[in-house]
């Protein structure tokens, strides 16, 4: 299986909202997919993931792994988590300044 059927099987297909919520969340995959969006919508053709270089596959890929078999309670606690995740509550700490 190559990087791009695996990110497509064990994020996009994965049947658990959390380990996609907690993926997708993930401020270097957000920043990525930004970028990556920009391009397809310039092209308008296949998805996103066919516009990554093999770097940013690569670190896709690397992500993809670190969520991708992770429990509901584990990535529920990602999403949620401090700082050094950039987890939802980080971001309304960093919004009201708390």
């Amino acid at each position: 299986m190559d990087k791009k059927q695996f990110i497509l099987k064990y994020i996009e297909e994965n049947k658990s909202p959390w380990v996609k919520a907690a993926f997708y969340s993930d401020p270097d995959v957000s920043r990525l997919l930004e970028e990556l969006t920009k391009r397809w919508e310039r092209e308008g053709r296949g998805m996103p993931l066919d516009y990554a270089t093999e770097e940013e596959l690569e670190e896709l890929y690397n992500k993809a792994m670190k969520y991708a078999f992770m429990s509901d309670d584990e990535a529920r606690s990602q999403l949620w988590g401090g700082e050094k995740s950039g987890g939802l509550l980080s971001l309304i700490r960093r919004l009201f300044g708390r």
